[in-house]
């Protein structure tokens, strides 16, 4: 089902040069060819027995008996081999239907368990691109065994978070491999990169620590002599290349998709198949498909593919927005949304200050109670002027009212306590769109790892050598390395510990929380250098006619739909009137992915979503191989887990119903002219 498009559809080589400006893929040759600005530091064949694409030779059933942990003969010098098999071993949660109804063993059209281990044979090409400022963006190519060049397909896979290569196996990875596609990773530029900045010590692509040197992927010391005198006066800090390396590397998204899926086209073209066979690029089906800001680098990268390297476009949750304008309107339940879409610096920011005070209004919100010091939030922010109530109750009320009158949907408030606290994302962010640096010190934060009291302390060596594994989402993650108060006037403390230089206690850090918001607000330089790399990652919601299916859980506390997906797909009738081949799938009770859905309070009220991008992968698939109909745009009504709290039963397939080809008036959603029509 290609036809559609042939007339589009250009040589891989030509393609090449047109969307990511690199050298031409060789003829023929006894190396895959490499595109010129891409470097490959290692291949690696796997047999299918003693290590494999999937599990790392782990197996399935290891998997799922829950007693499979990452093992290093030495502890302190893990080998790159203990380092990846550790970042694979990342199962989903059984409860969520992994196993039984997405995951490796299960088969991804027929929905039947396969008889094998999911032990994949095939070939691993780990490598990385260069822009001219030395910006590295790590790649990693994946040609399973089964790879067929009769029906050739690539899944492009962009790693969602700041996470390295791997990360995204048990959802969007195996599925290709088990349709034997080959898949072309990109890690956006985001990748692992964690540097001790007491030692100087980093990571290189494989993993395995190193000294700096060039193509490693984080070094924010050697050159940049202000970060040696920020380490001197703040010892045992690390650094992320994720918030430290003076680059926005989400402007740049799209063009690393599109720089991964070159890479794939240029190897598959250049080798020689079974029956002396050579595919050209318009063999080979290929699908970029992303979660959560990995979505949204695979809706950029359909935005600029003007060499029509993609075929498809599936994208979950997807961090992505347009300008707002009034003119494109979301209908949702009786009320009417103009102009809804904002920024996730936007949105984070402002949910940021009001969400740890708003917690203590969501009835029956399963992690209020962690929140000790909700009360001081709510009380800081009243002498601040910021809300007005005089009582705890009608502060948390006016604070609750504020994000909803924001955009934040009710459909989200069970998860508004977890939400809070985000004064570390919101910092990754500010860091990158501003491209600050460590030195500059950006509202006195900083990442350390942190003793009990909650005091800053060197890394342990252990720690150090596994960080590839250990922190594979590229960011701290609040246990062993924590967000640092450097304005505590007590002394540096963890963040959530720590106390307010302006309101004298422990309000969660409300000075870093205003100081963050005011970097998207404010008139002083430092605003003006975020809003500009916010502009520089604005979509623009024309997809020149790629199919393309977007899901999106309608109670999503990380990226709101009603900030994101929802005025994107609306924008995209406005700006592309005459095309059919964007659809929207909302689904009911659907979170940010499976972090919270198996904890007491949300097994029982929320769904997972994983299983609705297999679903839009083979809806995809079928519709670029066999020419099916894409489904409608609608609103998926699901049904969580039955039981109590805590002890919820697993989930079904009656759970999670499948799309309906034709939705029902009662489901479809319905968008023209920028207008979006939900279903009530």
């Amino acid at each position: 089902m290609k036809r559609y498009r042939k007339e589009r559809v250009f040589g891989a080589r030509t393609a090449l040069l047109l969307a990511a400006g690199v050298a031409s893929a060789q003829a023929a040759g006894a190396q895959p060819a490499v595109p010129g600005d891409i470097h490959v530091v290692k291949r690696t064949t796997y047999d299918g027995v003693h290590d494999d694409l999937i599990t790392g030779g782990i197996g399935m059933a290891a998997m799922l008996s829950g007693k499979a942990a990452p093992s290093f003969a030495d502890p302190l010098h893990p080998t790159a081999a203990e380092l990846r098999r550790a970042v694979l071993l990342k199962p989903g949660n059984p409860a969520n239907g992994f196993g039984t109804l997405y995951g490796p063993n299960v088969n991804p059209t027929t929905g039947e368990l396969y008889t094998d281990d999911a032990r994949l044979a095939g070939e691993e090409t780990i490598a990385w691109a260069q822009d001219k400022a030395g910006h590295n963006t790590g790649i990693l190519l994946q040609i399973p065994a089964s790879f067929n060049a009769e029906s050739a397909c690539l899944v492009v896979i962009p790693t969602p978070g700041s996470q390295n290569y791997w990360n995204d196996m048990q959802r969007a990875g195996y599925w290709g491999l088990r349709h034997g596609c080959a898949l072309a990773w990109t890690d956006k530029g985001t990748g692992a990169g964690i540097q001790d900045l007491d030692s100087g010590s980093t990571v290189d692509q494989v993993g395995t620590t190193s000294r700096p040197h060039a193509g490693v992927r984080l070094d924010v010391i050697t050159g940049h002599p202000e970060a040696k005198a920020f380490a001197r006066t703040y010892p045992h800090r690390i650094a992320f290349k994720w918030a430290n390396s003076g680059w926005n590397q989400e402007a740049e998204w799209g063009h690393a998709v599109l720089e991964a899926a070159a890479f794939g086209l240029a190897e598959l073209e250049s080798r020689e198949w079974p029956g002396k066979v050579r595919l050209q690029r318009d063999q080979i089906t290929v699908i970029a498909s992303g979660f959560s800001n990995g979505g949204g680098a695979v809706l950029r990268a359909a935005e600029q593919d003007s060499g029509h390297l993609l075929d498809g476009v599936v994208a979950l949750a997807p961090q992505v927005h347009v300008r707002a304008n009034p003119d494109v309107v979301v209908e949702d339940r009786g009320h009417a949304w103009y102009g809804s879409s904002r920024s996730s610096y936007d949105f984070l920011s402002y949910g940021n200050l009001y969400q740890a005070c708003a917690a203590l209004a969501v009835p029956n919100d399963p992690g209020a109670a962690k929140l000790a010091f909700a009360q001081n939030r709510c009380a800081s922010l009243a002498e601040k002027g910021l809300l007005h109530g005089t009582t705890v109750e009608a502060q948390a009320k006016e604070a609750l009212d504020k994000l909803h009158r924001f955009g934040f949907l009710e459909d989200a408030d069970i998860a508004t306590s977890d939400a809070a606290l985000d004064n570390q994302g919101v910092l990754g962010q500010a860091s990158q769109f501003g491209e600050f640096r460590i030195a500059e010190h950006l509202c006195n934060l900083s990442f350390a790892a942190a003793d009990k009291e909650g005091l800053p302390v060197a890394a342990s060596q252990t720690l150090l050598a596994q960080r590839f594994s250990r922190l594979p989402g590229g960011t701290p993650n609040g246990v062993q390395v924590s967000l640092i108060n450097d304005a505590d006037p007590r002394g540096p403390h963890v963040d959530s510990q720590s106390v307010s230089r302006s309101t004298g206690r422990n309000d969660y850090d409300l000075d870093a929380a205003l100081c963050l918001r005011n970097l998207f607000t404010g008139d002083q330089p430092a605003s003006a250098r975020v809003r500009h790399g916010i502009d520089r990652l604005v979509a623009n919601a024309r997809l020149n006619g790629t199919p393309t299916i977007i899901v999106h859980g309608r109670s999503d506390d990380v990226e709101g739909p009603n900030f994101s997906s929802r005025p994107y797909v609306a924008t995209e009738s406005l700006n592309e009137p005459g095309r059919d081949t964007l659809r929207y799938m909302e689904i009911e009770g659907g979170m940010h992915g499976e972090g919270l859905i198996s904890s007491p309070g949300f097994d029982v009220r929320m769904v997972p979503v994983s299983v609705y991008q297999i679903r839009a992968l083979e809806a995809m698939y079928a519709h670029l191989k066999q020419g099916k109909r894409l489904p409608d745009s609608q609103v998926v009504h699901t049904t969580p887990r039955t039981g109590t709290a805590g002890h919820a039963a697993p989930t079904t397939a009656d759970s999670l119903p499948p799309f309906q080809d034709h939705a029902s008036d009662a489901d479809r959603i319905v968008t023209g002219n920028g207008v979006m029509r939900i279903p009530s």
